[in-house]
Parts: structure tokens; C-alpha cells; sequence
């Protein structure tokens, strides 16, 4: 059959191809719009579970310095010409041994004249003793008057305490010369010298060498103040905390440290503490100025509230929060974590252990009250099973 096509007929085909295609989409859309809300609004299917306490061994890092136990700076306690060095820049030595002298010449004549003043006034007074004794048997035979006898005993008096005087004399004149030998008053290893043979130096020249100990060496760093908190509830006061350090390259030093020292208070600007461990260094290897990193590992266990790292949303700065279920909706609970162990973190504010935590589905939460279907993680897990 032939249709004659009218131009009103064709007007109407056309208009019909560019209507019904939209109207199609329109329609089409708001179907599955309206689909798309009655499934957004059923409840959407989490996995939950509770926090767990878990029995948790305390540990703690920092970054530590080595120090020497001991540090002295040599200085000249007498003036004089340093004339000689005993000893090469960067060497071992040992308490007592002579590192420098002084001129001694005019320190030995001291010593001399001194030794002579000694003799001199135990002379007088051995005369003057037995002036007094003289005089004390010829007073019985009233021959001379009491007070010859005593002048007599006044003279022998201040003799007797020039004696004494020339003897402190003395032995100060020794004392002086004995630090014309400059020694070394620690075992260490020796530094730079800082002044050299020639100058003429005194105690105000400032250190000629710096000794230090490499023999025990202490090892300093600090705590914040909740890892701090942490080992002290997990040791006895930190005596049987174990201190191991590492060196850069990652090795570990293979002697373990003690802590000697904790400060009295939490710095106010850093919130944290410091401490000081002593560690053995019979081959030297921990040298004063190094940087290591400190492990710190307590004997005891404590209790800590756990849940899994994966069921938290955030950031470090910003802050960690989970999703916990209440009346069957979803409520965000923000947190706070001190340490992780196993993949949890350790909850320290925040939650309860009877909360209940979504730990597995958090994508299909959009929003704060969002309706939810819970499933039980043990339940979960054994569907899970089954399936394999």
C-alpha cells in the first residue's frame, strides 16, 4: 500500500524520532533513579566486632648521642714555660701519666729555699727548747727571776710556730713543683692539643687537651611523655628496662644498655623526658658524638584496649575515627592511638569494649546515621570458611 507523505505527515515523523528518544531517557532515568534511592535506602551490610584487650609488651624509640661518662679539660695549675709533650694527639693514657711539664727550675729553688728555712727555724727551736730547760732548773734554785724563765718560754713558742710555718711553706713549695708534671687525671682518650710546647701558660690559659673516657660511655636521649608513662608501668622504676642502640648502617650493637639516669620532670616546650642509658665500650666502637637509635624494651606486660588498623579512617594530624554501630546506625567516634602491634592500633581514648566496631564494609557507609545491617564477624568468618 503507497502512503503519500504530506508535509504535515513527515513534520509529525521527525518530531516523533526527536521527542521519544528523550522522553524514553527521562522516564528511564527516573526509574532507575527512584531504584537507585530504595536501594540507598535499605540497610547496607558491615562486619562488626568489639574492641579486645590484649596483654602487650612495652616498647619504646627514640634518638640518642653517646656521651663520655667522663670529659676533663687539662689546665696548667702553676705558671710556667711548657717545655716538653709526653704524648701523641689522639692516644690512649692513663690516669697518673705525665702529659706535660712546666719549666721546674724555678719551682725546685722555691723547694730548696723552703727546705732551708725548715732547717733554719728547727734549728732555733732546738736552741731555744734548750734555753727553756735552763731556765727551768735555775728558777728551782731561785737563781733567775720568773720572768726570764718566761721569755725564755716565749721565744721557744715562736720558734716552734715558725717551724710550722716553714714546713707548710715547704710542702707547698713541693706541691707547686709536683704540677709542673701536668698528668692525667682520668684513663681516656686523649684530643687536640690546643696550646703548644713554648707558650707560657697558666690557669687562666684555658684547657691545653681534653681527656675523655671511652669506658663506660652513656648514651642520652629523650622520652615523650606517654611512651615514658608506658615503660614506667610495665618495669620497676626503669632499673630492668633493656636499652639496645643501632648504628646507622642498621647493625645492632651487640651489648645491652641500662638506664643510670631520669630526669625529674617533662620538659613544658617538647613534652618529653630525658634519659641517659650506660652501655660497656671495651672496643670503642660507641665513640662520644654519634648518633644511634634507642629501643627501649620493659620486662613486663600491660593491658591495652586493641582494635584492627583497618577498620580506621584519618590521619596522624588530622586524627583517626571509626564507625560504631548504635540502634542499628552508623555513629563516627573519633579516637586516639599511642602504638600498633599485630595490625591493631593501641586505643587510648575514644572507645569502650563495648562498642561495637565496624571492621569490615566501611566503604558502604556514606554518612553519620546511616542505616546499617550488622553482621557478626565470627558468623562472617565462618560463612567465609564454609565458602572455601
Amino acid at each position: 500500500m503507497h502512503i503519500k507523505m504530506t508535509r504535515k505527515r513527515v513534520a509529525i515523523v521527525i518530531l516523533l524520532i526527536i521527542v521519544v528518544p528523550i522522553i524514553y531517557n527521562k522516564v528511564s532515568g527516573q526509574i532507575t533513579g527512584a531504584i537507585q534511592k530504595k536501594l540507598s535506602l535499605a540497610p547496607k551490610e558491615v562486619v562488626v566486632d568489639s574492641p579486645k584487650n590484649e596483654n602487650v609488651f612495652v616498647s619504646a624509640e627514640a634518638t640518642g648521642r653517646v656521651e663520655a661518662k667522663y670529659s676533663v679539660d687539662v689546665i696548667a695549675r702553676v705558671p710556667g714555660f711548657l717545655i716538653k709533650k709526653y704524648f701523641k694527639e689522639g692516644d690512649f693514657v692513663k690516669k697518673g701519666e705525665i702529659l706535660f711539664q712546666i719549666d721546674p727550675r724555678e719551682y725546685q729553688l722555691e723547694v730548696n729555699n723552703a727546705r732551708a728555712n725548715v732547717n733554719q727555724y728547727s734549728a732555733l727551736l732546738t736552741n731555744a727548747q734548750q734555753e727553756l730547760d735552763r731556765a727551768n732548773a735555775l728558777i728551782k734554785e731561785d737563781l733567775i727571776s720568773r720572768s726570764d724563765v718566761d721569755q725564755s718560754l716565749a721565744t721557744r713558742n715562736q720558734n716552734k710556730a715558725l717551724l710550722e710555718a716553714a714546713r707548710q711553706q715547704y710542702e707547698l713549695a713541693r706541691v707547686n713543683l709536683s704540677y709542673t708534671n701536668i698528668k692525667s687525671p682520668i684513663d681516656g682518650r686523649i684530643g687536640k692539643v690546643n696550646i703548644t710546647e713554648g707558650n707560657y701558660v697558666t690557669a687562666t690559659s684555658g684547657s691545653l687537651v681534653n681527656i675523655s673516657s671511652t669506658d663506660p660511655v652513656y648514651v642520652s636521649f629523650s622520652l615523650k611523655g606517654d611512651d615514658y608513662v608506658n615503660l614506667l608501668r610495665a618495669s620497676n622504676q626503669f632499673k630492668d628496662v633493656q636499652v639496645q642502640i643501632q648504628f646507622e648502617g642498621g647493625r645492632w650493637y651487640d651489648k645491652t644498655g641500662t638506664i643510670d639516669f631520669v630526669d625529674n620532670k617533662i620538659d613544658k616546650d617538647s613534652g618529653s623526658i630525658s634519659l641517659r642509658a650506660v652501655f660497656e665500650n671495651d672496643r670503642g666502637w660507641l665513640v662520644p658524638g654519634n648518633y644511634m637509635k634507642v629501643k627501649l624494651i620493659a620486662p613486663k606486660t600491660v593491658e591495652y584496649m586493641t582494635i584492627p588498623q583497618s577498620c580506621t579512617k584519618g590521619d596522624p594530624m588530622s586524627g583517626y575515627y571509626v564507625w560504631v554501630v548504635q540502634d542499628n546506625k552508623a555513629v563516627r567516634k573519633d579516637i586516639k592511638v599511642s602504638d600498633s602491634i599485630n595490625n591493631n592500633w593501641i586505643v587510648t581514648e575514644g572507645l569502650s569494649l563495648d562498642d561495637v566496631v565496624v571492621v569490615s564494609g566501611i566503604q558502604n557507609i556514606m554518612t553519620e546515621g546511616q542505616k546499617l545491617k550488622i553482621i557478626d564477624k565470627e558468623a562472617y568468618e565462618k560463612t567465609l570458611s564454609a565458602g572455601n
